[in-house]
């Protein structure tokens, strides 16, 4: 049985002190780099450029981390698991996106472009950024296949449908059995934004592609975005370049792109009658089943060898801070947003399940359920002779004491004032009395401060099969009025001839 914990905030100022940690330990790491690479200025532009790709794939993955530490839990794996074992797959679908959605909403905004779930074998169960479009294969791409023969997460650049974009795959499991996976992604115009924006203008990115892998890949209608590239034109370049690009471009530059390989090439460019020089820096672009599929391109204004050091290191400083400031804002964000949709279903009082909350959560189909309808008995005379406050306290007690006294699988809730709901699964009548008689004889014989003894009156019903929630708590609450007519502290089931009273 899951209560809710109030107090969530230790583990998220935990989280977030190991991301200040991690970017302490990277800020030091980019100090040492630029030390190191201060010799040479063409080969440190370009050390240069492929560390900020490193540092913001690795944003990618502890972000793609982050995020999915903190909106999947059990609940959406065990939803997973009973798709696998045969449960209703639209309904499933429609819980996971009515929950999912809101929050992928706000997660793109901090530039998430993908939050897809699929199933173990491989077919797309639910994508929450376009969730009509669903039931397709797609072992075609290997990071899908990977996850499924290895069963651990899996982190890269991948060409799809849709072109290019920085995923991460993470297994699900249940009951220690594969029940699929879950998809987030990064498109590399967020990273293209993300580093321009700390270069001051100084660097431009910009992607192009293998030809043979992204046409077996890619939708044909996507293609028509592309062209052969000017540099070589067995690789395609997006049409709408931007000022890098045409840099480049204008400068003439041709050369064989294949075999892959690190390089850069200096350009000269006339403005204001005065010349520029440029660094171009081709980085390998490598993908999920480790071979390569493009080069990343970034033109980059030459200011002066030591210039060059100190923008680098500020430009790296900048990046770091950013990759910083965007995963506390994320991390504290999605922990505000959870505990706001989950506070909904807890009882604020006694920090149980409300009603709302238990229907929630009872398990779906005719599994079967024991209910135990529980009432404490004189409660208004407690309230009356002791005080509210005595009353609020007696009800925290009790929901304390059945809460530690039933199973991790039943689910227990506060039905309102003085009335309790619990969910026995899995149980007989004759199991069901015993839990019963169990918790009446704790709960009557615990001592409770200034009331000294409180007792409670139990009605049990136990679920038939298609028969309704709503029905079997009526059921459940005329056996727990008999109870009370007949003297309260007692247990009535519905095949008793007679009131059971275990003192």
């Amino acid at each position: 049985m899951k209560i809710y914990n109030k107090n969530l905030w230790p583990a998220t100022l935990i989280k977030c002190a190991l991301i200040v940690l991690i970017g302490l330990v990277i800020g030091i790491g980019i100090d040492r780099y630029s030390e190191a690479e201060i010799d040479s200025v063409a080969r440190q532009t370009v050390a240069t450029q492929k560390r900020l790709i490193e540092l913001q794939m690795e944003a990618f993955r502890v972000e793609s981390d982050t995020i999915s530490d903190l909106i999947i839990d059990i609940e959406t794996k065990k939803l997973m698991y009973d798709v696998r074992n045969g449960a209703d797959a639209d309904s499933i679908r429609d819980e996971l996106l009515a929950y999912y959605l809101p929050l992928y909403e706000k997660l793109s905004r901090h530039n998430l472009r993908h939050l897809q779930f699929h199933l173990p074998d491989g077919r797309s169960f639910l994508r929450v950024h376009r969730p009509e479009d669903y039931g397709d294969s797609l072992l075609f791409r290997p990071s899908i296949e990977r996850v499924i023969h290895t069963r651990k997460p899996v982190y890269g650049f991948e060409i799809g449908r849709n072109f290019g974009a920085y995923r991460a795959v993470y297994p699900l499991f249940y009951r220690m059995e594969y029940v699929g996976s879950v998809e987030l992604s990064f498109a590399f115009s967020a990273m293209k934004e993300a580093l321009e924006a700390v270069g001051d203008g100084l660097s431009r990115y910009f992607l192009v592609l293998d030809e043979t892998r992204l046409k077996k890949s890619a939708a044909k209608k996507k293609l028509e975005n592309y062209r052969p590239c000017f540099i070589d034109d067995k690789f395609v370049i997006e049409k709408d370049i931007g000022e890098g690009a045409r840099l480049l471009r204008e400068s003439g530059y041709k050369t064989d792109l294949l075999p892959y390989r690190e390089f850069y090439t200096i350009l000269t460019s006339s403005e204001e009658g005065r010349d520029e020089l440029y660094t171009a820096s081709f980085i390998p672009l490598k993908l999920v089943d480790d071979g390569y599929g493009g080069y990343y391109i970034i033109v980059h204004k030459d200011t002066g060898a030591l210039a060059q050091v100190l923008s680098t290191t500020r430009i790296a400083y900048y990046a770091l801070g950013l990759l910083v400031i965007v995963l506390l804002i994320l991390t504290v964000m999605v922990h505000i947003y959870r505990i706001k949709a989950h506070a909904a279903d807890i009882d604020t009082l006694t920090g149980v399940y409300n009603r709302r909350g238990c229907m929630k959560r009872l398990k779906r189909g005719n599994r079967r359920y024991a209910l135990l309808y529980i009432d404490i008995d004189h409660f208004k005379k407690i309230n009356d002779t002791f005080g509210h406050d005595t009353g609020d306290r007696v009800l925290k007690e009790v929901a304390r004491l059945i809460t530690a006294h039933i199973r991790k699988d039943d689910v227990f809730c506060r039905q309102g004032g003085e009335e309790f709901l619990l969910f026995v699964a899995n149980a007989s009548e004759m199991q069901a009395m015993q839990v019963a008689q169990k918790l009446r004889k704790h709960i009557q014989f615990h001592k409770f401060e200034k009331v000294e003894n409180v007792t409670v009156s139990i009605g049990i019903a136990i679920r038939e099969k298609n028969e309704s929630i709503g029905s079997l708590i009526s059921r459940a609450d005329k056996n727990l009025y008999r109870a009370k007519k007949g003297g309260r502290n007692r247990v009535v089931s519905d095949s008793e001839d007679k009131e059971r009273n275990s003192s």
